[in-house]
C-alpha cells in the first residue's frame, strides 16, 4: 500500500502522470532549471540533480520488484544519483564560502544621478595658494614614490594627480582620484602611454575620453584598449574615414566595451570628491575636426583643471556664449599652442594660475606658436611644456597644487620693433642736402625686381607635396583638396618618401605617386 500511494503521489506531479520515463525526465530538468535559477548555487543544482535521480531510481526500483522486470536500469539511475550527490554536498560548501566573500562591483563611471553642484564663485578662487613645488624632476618616478597603493586604488583619499603624459607631437592625459583611472587621449605611438600606465600600477581604466579622431590623438589608443582593461569610452562621435579610426572602433565593439558620445552639459562624478563637465561639443558640426574636440572641466575641490583639446577660435568663443563658469586653475593650452588654441577673451574667462603645453621637441608645426606665449607671458601665467619639462604631474588636495617640475618656462616677448624707431630719427637731423642725395641714389635699387625672385624660391622651399596635421593624405599644391587646407594646417613634404615616413597616403582625388 505504501507503493502505491508513492506512486499515485508521484502521479499528481505535472510530468509524471503518464508515468513515461522521457516526460519525467523532461519535467525533472525544467523543474531543476527553475530552482537553480532561484538558488544560483552550483553545489545545490548538483544535489537537487543527485536528489531527483535517487527518487526516480528508487520508483524504478519498486516498480520493478512489484512487476519483476530486471532492475537493472534502476541500479545505474541509483548509482549517478549518489554520485551527483557527493558531488553537490562537496561543492556546496567551497561555493558557499567563495560567495560569502566576493565584493561587490561597483560601477565606477557614473557614482550617483545627481547633478554637480555649483563650484565655488570666482572669488574664492583668487584665494588658492600654491604647495612648495616639488623638486622631483622625472615624473615617473614623482608618481611611483608617492603613489605606492595598489592598482585599483588611484590615489590616497584626498588627492588627485592629473598626468600630461609626453607623447611626443599629441596629446595623452591620465586622471587619477582615489576611486577612478581616466584616461583622455594616447598620443599617436600606444606604446609610450601602455609603458607609463604600467610604471603607475594602472591596470585598468574606468573611463577613456577620445577628444577627437586625429592620429596624434587616438593612435595610441589602438594599443591601449588591446592591453588595458577599459569599462567606457566617450568620443565626440565625428565621422572619420581613417584606418586608424576604423581599427580604433572595431576594438571598442570587439571588446563590449561602452560607447557615449560626448555632449556639451555631460556631468560625471569621479569618486572621492573629483568631478567632469563637458563643455564642448554641442553636436559634432562642421568640416573642421579640431572644432568638434571633447573639451573637459574637471574640479576636485577649488581646484579647476580646464582640457582643451584641439579646440580652436570658433569652439572657444562658443565655449564663453555658453559659460559662465570657466574659471580654473590650471589650462591645458588647445591645440598643442598653436595660434588657433587661445585667445585673449578665452585666457581672460578661464585666468588660470598654471598653464601646460602638450607638443613635441623640435615639431615641424611651430608649436607652441609665439602669439599663444606671449599672451601667457603678459598674463602672467606659469607655463609648462612636454618639449621641455618632458611628462609633467599635477597633484592637488582640493585647495593647493604641487607640479612636479620646479622650473616653469619663461618667455620673454621680442622687443624687436622698438629698434627701427631709434635708427629712424637720426635720418631726420641731417641737412637736407644729404637726404636728397640718397633719395636720388635710391630710385635705382628700388625698382629693381627684388620682389619677383621671391615668389621663384618659394615652391621648392614649401616642398613637391602638401598635407595637413588635420589628415593624413598628402596631395600636389594644384589639388581641390589641397587648396582648402589651413595656412597655419599646412604641412609641405619634398618628396614622396618624406610623406610616407610621416604616415602619410596618397589623395584619391588627384592621385599623387605612391612611392
Amino acid at each position: 500500500m505504501d507503493q502505491e500511494k508513492v506512486m499515485q503521489l508521484l502521479r499528481r506531479i505535472p510530468g509524471f502522470r503518464s508515468w513515461n520515463p522521457w516526460k519525467m525526465a523532461a519535467a525533472t530538468i525544467t523543474y531543476l532549471v527553475v530552482l537553480s535559477a532561484l538558488l544560483a548555487e552550483p553545489g545545490s543544482l548538483f544535489m537537487l540533480l543527485g536528489l531527483v535521480g535517487f527518487i526516480v531510481g528508487l520508483v524504478k526500483l519498486f516498480k520493478g520488484i512489484v512487476t519483476k522486470v530486471p532492475l537493472k536500469s534502476a541500479v545505474i539511475v541509483l548509482i549517478i544519483s549518489l554520485i551527483l550527490l557527493g558531488i553537490g554536498s562537496a561543492a556546496l560548501p567551497a561555493d558557499k564560502g567563495q560567495t560569502a566573500g566576493r565584493q561587490p562591483v561597483v560601477a565606477g563611471n557614473l557614482e550617483n544621478s545627481k547633478e554637480v553642484e555649483a563650484e565655488n564663485p570666482p572669488a574664492e578662487a583668487e584665494n588658492e595658494t600654491e604647495l612648495p613645488k616639488e623638486p622631483v624632476k622625472e615624473a615617473e618616478n614623482t608618481d611611483k614614490e608617492n603613489n605606492p597603493a595598489p592598482p585599483f586604488a588611484a590615489v590616497p583619499a584626498g588627492q588627485m594627480k592629473v598626468h600630461f603624459i609626453d607623447v611626443g607631437q599629441g596629446d595623452s592625459i591620465l586622471i587619477q582620484t582615489p576611486k577612478q583611472n581616466i584616461l583622455i587621449d594616447g598620443g599617436e605611438r600606444g606604446n609610450i602611454v601602455v609603458e607609463y600606465l604600467s610604471k603607475n600600477n594602472v591596470n585598468s581604466l574606468d573611463l577613456v575620453i577620445s577628444t577627437h579622431p586625429h592620429a596624434d590623438h587616438i593612435g595610441g589608443l589602438i594599443n591601449v584598449l588591446q592591453k588595458i582593461a577599459v569599462k567606457e569610452v566617450i568620443d565626440p562621435g565625428v565621422v572619420h574615414t581613417t584606418k586608424t579610426f576604423e581599427e580604433y572602433l572595431t576594438l571598442i565593439d570587439e571588446k563590449d566595451i561602452i560607447f557615449t558620445e560626448g555632449r556639451a552639459g555631460m556631468r560625471r562624478e569621479l569618486g572621492g570628491g573629483a568631478k567632469m563637465e563637458l563643455l564642448h561639443p554641442q553636436s559634432p558640426s562642421g568640416s573642421n575636426v579640431n572644432d568638434a574636440s571633447i573639451v573637459v572641466r574637471l574640479t576636485f575641490g577649488e581646484v579647476g583643471f580646464l582640457l582643451a583639446g584641439d579646440a580652436e577660435q570658433a569652439s572657444l568663443r562658443q565655449i564663453i556664449s555658453r559659460n559662465n563658469k570657466l574659471r580654473s586653475t590650471i589650462l591645458k593650452v588647445s591645440h598643442h599652442g598653436s595660434r588657433t588654441g587661445l585667445s585673449a577673451a578665452f585666457l581672460s574667462a578661464v585666468s588660470p594660475k598654471a598653464a601646460v603645453i602638450m607638443c613635441g621637441k623640435g615639431n615641424p608645426y611651430g608649436h607652441p606658436h609665439a602669439e599663444t606665449l606671449t599672451l601667457l607671458a603678459e598674463a602672467k601665467v606659469d607655463i609648462y611644456r612636454t618639449d621641455l619639462h618632458g611628462t609633467i604631474v599635477i597633484s592637488t588636495d582640493g585647495k593647493k597644487f604641487a607640479v612636479n617640475n620646479s622650473t616653469p618656462y619663461q618667455y620673454h616677448p621680442p622687443q624687436a620693433p622698438d629698434k627701427p624707431k631709434e635708427t629712424v630719427k637720426p635720418q631726420s637731423n641731417p641737412p637736407a642736402t644729404v637726404p636728397e642725395t640718397e633719395a636720388k641714389a635710391d630710385p635705382a635699387p628700388a625698382p629693381a625686381p627684388q620682389p619677383e625672385p621671391q615668389p621663384e624660391p618659394t615652391p621648392p622651399t614649401k616642398g613637391n607635396f602638401v598635407g595637413s596635421h588635420e589628415s593624413d593624405k598628402y596631395h600636389y599644391p594644384s589639388c581641390r583638396s589641397a587648396k582648402q587646407i589651413k595656412a597655419e594646417n599646412e604641412l609641405w613634404f619634398t618628396s614622396v618618401q618624406d610623406a610616407r615616413a610621416a604616415n602619410y597616403v596618397p589623395c584619391g582625388v588627384c592621385k599623387p605617386p605612391l612611392n
